[in-house]
């Protein structure tokens, strides 16, 4: 497997020298100088590049000079076109080999034709993801485990987006998508033995998000649209804007890119996504962009009361019951500042509670005045699922990424092993520690 990743990065890596070639402007160079081959060393410090070098040998000599010279720039450039976490040093030899340099000029349909495992993923933007959808067609787009309102309403919206341009486009069926969100997808849920040949994902921070039916397409994701911190490293393309309040602005501003005009179901997606990211428009992550998105969803013709009342007013009985439970179990520490909720699995079971009875309970501690970190834990079968919500003061992402976990600043989660009891005292000792950097 390291050899095939090793392989992959080179090949990514070639792609990238193509497009910085074509910008050197020494003469020694230019219009000399073909690419054959790179080989990456397994630990990134270094790229053979193989050059072959058309004219006489004192022209191949000069050659080499020219680009050992422009190394440097070389060296930063490749790598700000592939996001790769090294910047290998080049290291330039000839490779007079006609019939090598022929068979790499070709890669590019090489690799179309083989099954696509990506190992390095390249910062995308606007007119690269329309390139893509104009490209490509029979399109399958991912959500992530547990899915919310962001990952669902970005999906569906896309996936219309794309049958307006004539294009075949499907969302997997999640297999823990909730009665709430269900409509989201009713009519695009991909059939039974459908073989996609692009794969989107969306509001997918991270390969260890991706569903149980959706796993065996990790690496081979051609675009990921996310609005987490971190550039997803699971696909080849990736449309990352941190600064967004719900995956869904990114994928709306996207629509519009593509010449699109909102009809009622787009609209429905859209506004089910930055709505329920931003806990009905309450959140510090809320933006003039997020209302402005909202409102021309209104003026596509929904009724934002309707899903207002389905989304952050209407309960279960069951959940009604909940909400009793953990205000009378609910801890603080510091003087109040921290407020920790466990709910384990005998309570779930025993009241019937759902995921969507579960849906924004890791909002409750922080409603409570005086409270900087709320900490929600869940006890699950696959372990004890974890969300903290904090003021825009406290990092909850920096908590959370001390267990393999991220998020945003003010909203974070994680999935923790062990009994609920030393769950919650790791938590609290985090929390207590980033609440000390609060002046």
């Amino acid at each position: 497997m390291a050899q095939k990743r090793i392989s992959r990065i080179s090949n990514e890596y070639l792609r990238a020298l193509s497009d910085t070639m074509r910008t050197l402007k020494d003469p020694r160079i230019s219009g000399l100088v073909s690419i054959t081959r790179c080989e990456v060393t397994g630990d990134l410090r270094y790229v053979k590049i193989y050059v072959s070098v058309l004219g006489s040998e004192q022209q191949k000599k000069d050659a080499l000079e020219g680009l050992k010279n422009a190394s440097g720039f070389i060296r930063s450039d490749v790598v700000s076109r592939i996001s790769l976490r090294a910047a290998p040093e080049p290291i330039f030899e000839l490779d007079d080999s006609i019939k090598r340099g022929s068979a790499v000029l070709s890669i590019l349909s090489e690799i179309k034709e083989e099954p696509k495992r990506f190992n390095i993923t390249i910062k995308a933007d606007f007119p690269d993801c329309l390139k893509l959808f104009e490209e490509e067609d029979n399109f399958l787009i991912l959500t992530h485990a547990r899915p919310d309102g962001d990952t669902l309403g970005s999906a569906a919206a896309l996936c219309y987006a794309l049958t307006k341009l004539d294009k075949t486009a499907y969302v997997l069926e999640n297999p823990d998508i909730t009665k709430k969100y269900a409509f989201l997808i009713e009519d695009i849920a991909a059939p039974e033995g459908y073989e996609p040949e692009t794969v989107i994902a969306v509001d997918i921070a991270d390969g260890s998000l991706f569903p149980e039916n959706a796993r065996d397409y990790i690496g081979y994701v051609d675009l990921a649209i996310d609005h987490h911190r971190d550039i997803p490293d699971y696909a080849r393309l990736a449309l990352s804007q941190p600064e967004r309040a719900a995956c869904g602005e990114i994928v709306y501003d996207l629509i519009k890119f593509m010449g699109i005009s909102l009809d009622k179901k787009m609209a429905e997606a859209i506004y089910t996504a930055v709505s329920t990211d931003t806990g009905c428009f309450r959140y510090s992550n809320v933006t003039s962009s997020t209302l402005r998105t909202a409102a021309d969803c209104l003026d596509a013709g929904i009724n934002a009361a309707a899903l207002n009342r389905i989304y952050f007013e209407l309960k279960s009985r069951s959940r009604m019951m909940l909400d009793g439970i953990v205000e009378s179990t609910m801890k603080f520490f510091e003087d109040g500042k921290i407020a920790l909720v466990i709910i384990d699995e005998e309570t779930i079971t025993s009241l019937g509670i759902t995921n969507d009875d579960l849906d924004g309970i890791s909002g409750f501690p922080r409603r409570i005045e005086g409270v900087e970190i709320g900490i929600t834990v869940t006890q699950r079968p696959d372990g004890n699922k974890v969300s903290v919500r904090t003021s825009p003061d406290a990092d909850a992402s920096a908590i959370c990424r001390r267990f393999d976990g991220g998020g945003h600043r003010c909203a974070a989660g994680c999935t923790l092993s062990g009994s609920l009891e030393e769950t919650g005292e790791r938590l609290v000792t985090a929390a207590i520690e980033e609440l000390s950097k609060i002046k």
